[in-house]
């Protein structure tokens, strides 16, 4: 019993990996602006780096003209983050297969 329990949960586990690398190719469109990358990116993790030169990690929870807001904040969970998009300069989003 306590065998089929365990490949039950490594076949769960593996099917979950599996979703989370399933990750669609990033792709750039012809009139795509930083805004719009980081719209399209509702609810996935990113890494925005700003024209300061401070990186800020974290999951995209909202976004509007003039702000971006991030929560589960990468080295710093308990924080969310609103940044002002004329500030930031680049947006890293992880994809699949490298």
């Amino acid at each position: 019993m306590k065998r089929y329990s365990l490949l039950l949960g490594i076949v769960v586990a593996a099917m979950t990996y599996s979703s989370v690398l399933a990750q669609e190719k990033a792709a750039l469109q012809a009139n795509a602006t930083v805004l719009s990358i980081i719209q399209g990116s509702v609810g996935k993790g990113v890494e925005l780096h700003l024209r300061s030169g401070e990186k800020m990690g974290g999951k995209v929870a909202q976004v509007t003209d003039s702000v971006v807001h991030l929560s589960n904040l990468q080295g710093a969970e308990f924080f969310d983050a609103f940044v002002d998009v004329k500030d930031i300069s680049a947006v890293l989003v992880r994809v699949a297969g490298r």
